[in-house]
């Protein structure tokens, strides 16, 4: 049984989205309403995968409730999301309680992020050595930590043994984010570098060592974390009097508390951790609306109510021991999330503990209510009722205004600028490099769209600000890892020999140097902006308009391509091949293609797609991919008399557009240009353009014109340059096909399977 993949896993493009939507139409499934959404898909690529929509939860508006800080008094609202009829009801009754009985204090005692990485040892005495290791290394380990975070500090390291095994239990203070994400990053890396350096050290060995061994109660509740932190722990205190518990809760001091003793007690028989009523609506609601991680509720909802009786009223204290929230990151960004903590004057930095404040204010005002309603038998009526990175000064989008794009950007205008309007958000669909990477970077990347208004003409640009190769590396990482752990380690490895190093500059200068020597086939070049502190890359373009288009982003139509315009473009690319072969060096950081180098790596997508390919017709093809792997470096080094030049290196039919009038042929994303033959572009083209069908003839036509084009200009002879083509069509099978297959088990691309049997089909046609 063949087990089907849904489309663009892990892409949340809009095309993307379509195709999923598509996709589970197909199958049967109505996703009329959840498609509807007002999100903007470029703001949730880090919060969700295989986006298909939203569902609308009704939020509800909280308050006031009289906060008492500092001295001073105000009051303050929340936004809670529930589907439970009459809590937000008793939230308001429980505030308005408390605010009459002048308010409610709150303390924070402090905040802690904790990550409990396992070492195990070949013996209980090599882990008492490893404990005194840790101890004497302390500084350094949190030094090499904190290096991979701008926000979290390590408080302290308590190794917790248990004969041949030990518990590292890592704290962190993590500022205002909950700083799970970002304890895990400086976790690792810190066992990374411990367990580089304490065998060297010791000679003593590690049997294993993993990042996390459940000591931390990760989203779960434990009496350790209770007593010893994760999260914030926050105290709110309020008094009521006795006139408000009757005329507000409708109930009486001496109900409240022989309710609470006679509950508390069968509590402690039952051994339930802490005492509350229903703290998890509270800590649940207010988590919806402001984009705390949900999967926190659990451990964030440990509390412990208090009362104590007085004369003229009851004293209640509400405990939160592991609140796991944040100001910043995770979903706070989001435009309804955001809008909600800037109600509460908790969004951004500095606000964390505010947040936390408010959060147990407004949970012990629930917790007032609801035990009123329950001592006083209204509980039951009321449902009744109403129930049914170290910091780096990125590039920001305020600075990318009117003065940005006429200082960097207006090149090639020579009128004075009268207006300009700056689309900032993302309007036009970023590539699979930039949505990928999107994921592991919070820069500003990607495509932005600007119109220059003189007095004669509008100029539509588009503006791209590219990550830097690091970033998309990480991307790649990120992506690798949800496929295979071992994939994700030898990208990492073999980083600098792959397409995506140096893709930062790369782009920006081959573009320069069309422009400079009028080169027909890419659009029109606008300018730069280079700021290497800063990590800015960016470059402005002609924006392509769709009317003016005759087909744009068909990597999934080949049957949209006339012969004529393939031809048009295999003339073009011909001839930037053959500038470029003359002066192969004016772009140093394009370096030569050497896959036999990174063999370790292709040989493991190969395996990954033998394994995921074993019931498919793609099987006995991906079969020779080793062979084709191992004949790279003697395949090139058999065609050494064809002169190499700058290629493309991703010249699918999405980086080529036809314009209708001029049938001129545009082709731009050069950001994995690399110095290799010419033919790697002219086979990775055709394995788009032509259909699974095609002919020899009709193959031959192509080469056999791409080789008139280029042969006044080079000193081989066609049987050797033919070669070039198989040669050309092996290593993009093992390097660039294989990439796209194995992408695919996250994020189904709809062309690869296509494009697969297509480049085999060419390569058949070759060596027969």
């Amino acid at each position: 049984m063949e087990i089907p993949i849904i489309p663009g896993r892990g892409l949340n493009s809009a095309h993307a989205l379509k195709q999923r939507n598509e996709h589970m139409n197909k199958e049967g499934f109505n996703l009329s309403y959840i498609s509807k959404h007002s999100l903007n898909l470029a703001t949730i690529d880090n919060n969700i995968e295989s986006f298909i929509g939203s569902v609308e939860v009704p939020l509800g508006i909280v308050g006031p409730l009289l906060f008492k800080s500092n001295n001073q008094k105000e009051l303050v609202y929340c936004v809670a999301g529930t589907l439970e009829g009459a809590l937000i009801a008793s939230m308001n009754r429980g505030a308005r309680a408390v605010s009459l009985s002048g308010g409610f204090h709150a303390k924070v005692k402090y905040q802690k992020m904790l990550r409990a990485p396992l070492f195990t040892f070949f013996s209980p005495e090599d882990s008492n050595i490893f404990i005194e290791w840790v101890h004497k290394n302390c500084d350094k380990i949190k030094q090499h930590a904190e290096q991979y975070s701008n926000h979290a500090k390590i408080l302290e390291i308590k190794p917790k043994q248990f004969a041949n095994r030990v518990h590292l239990f890592f704290y962190y203070n993590t500022g205002d984010a909950s700083g799970q994400n970002m304890t895990t990053v400086c976790t690792w890396h810190a066992i990374l570098w411990i367990a580089e350096n304490f065998s060297k050290e010791t000679q003593v060995e590690i049997d294993t060592f993993i990042i996390e061994g459940n000591g931390a109660s990760d989203k779960k509740i434990s009496q350790y974390t209770i007593e010893n932190g994760r999260g914030i722990h926050v105290e709110a205190t309020c008094f009521l009097t006795n006139d408000v518990i009757k005329n507000v809760l409708r109930t009486t001091k001496e109900d409240f508390m022989k309710a609470y003793f006679a509950s508390r007690e069968i509590t402690i028989k039952n051994g339930m951790l802490g005492y509350n009523v229903n703290i998890t609506n509270a800590i649940a609601a207010i988590f919806l609306a402001t984009g705390q991680d949900l999967g926190s509720i659990h451990e964030s909802s440990n509390a412990d109510l208090i009362l104590e009786e007085k004369e003229d009223g009851i004293d209640f204290m509400l405990k939160l021991t592991n609140l796991v929230i944040g100001s910043i990151g995770g979903g706070t960004h989001l435009p309804k999330q955001k809008e909600a903590l800037e109600l509460m004057g908790c969004y951004g930095k500095g606000n964390v503990n505010r947040f936390a404040s408010l959060i147990s204010g407004f949970a012990l005002s629930l917790e007032i209510s609801t035990f009123a309603a329950i001592v006083s038998g209204a509980f039951a009526k009321a449902h009744e009722k109403l129930g049914r990175n170290k910091p780096v000064n990125w590039l920001t989008q305020s600075e990318l205004n009117t003065n940005f794009i006429q200082e960097y950007f207006t090149n090639r205008i020579c009128e004075d600028i009268i207006s300009c309007e700056i689309e900032l958000e993302n309007i036009v669909e970023n590539g699979i490099i930039t949505q990928i990477t999107n994921k592991v970077s919070k820069k500003l990347i990607g495509l932005y769209q600007a119109n220059i208004h003189t007095q004669n003409n509008t100029h539509s640009i588009l503006i791209k600000s590219k990550a830097l190769d690091i970033d998309v590396i990480k991307g790649l990482h990120f992506l690798a890892a949800l496929i295979d752990v071992e994939l994700a380690d030898l990208i990492s490895k073999y980083k600098e020999n792959l397409e995506y190093w140096n893709c930062h500059l790369k782009e920006i200068k081959v573009y320069d140097i069309l422009n400079k020597e009028n080169f027909n086939c890419s659009p029109l070049f606008y300018g730069k902006f280079i700021d290497k502190k800063r990590e800015i890359f960016m470059f402005a373009m002609e924006q392509l308009q769709v009317k003016d288009i005759a087909h744009i982003n068909s990597q999934n139509r080949p049957e949209l391509w006339t012969e004529e315009e393939c031809l048009n473009v295999i003339r073009e690319i011909s001839n930037v091949h053959l500038y470029f072969c003359k002066n192969t060096d004016s772009i140093p950081e394009v370096k030569e293609f050497k896959p036999w180098h990174s063999k370790e790596l292709y040989n493991k997508f190969i395996s990954i797609m033998l394994l995921d390919s074993k019931m498919s017709k793609k099987f006995s093809i991906i079969e020779k991919f080793p062979e084709y792997l191992s004949q790279l470096e003697k395949g090139k080094e058999s065609i050494k008399n064809i002169p190499n030049t700058i290629i493309h290196g991703d010249l699918s039919s999405r980086n080529i557009a036809i314009k209708k009038q001029s049938s001129q042929v545009c082709i731009y994303d050069w950001e994995l240009a690399v110095v290799n033959i010419p033919h790697r572009d002219i086979v990775e083209f055709l394995s788009f353009v032509l259909q699974e069908d095609f002919s020899k003839e009709e193959l031959y036509k192509y080469l056999n014109f791409h080789f008139n084009s280029v042969k006044n200009n080079v000193t081989v002879s066609k049987e050797e340059w033919f070669k070039g083509y198989s040669y050309a069509l092996k290593e993009y099978l093992v390097t660039k096909v294989s990439f796209f297959e194995v992408a695919g088990i996250q994020a189904k691309y709809a062309f690869s399977e296509r494009v697969l049997l297509v480049s085999y089909r060419m390569l058949e046609f070759l060596t027969n």
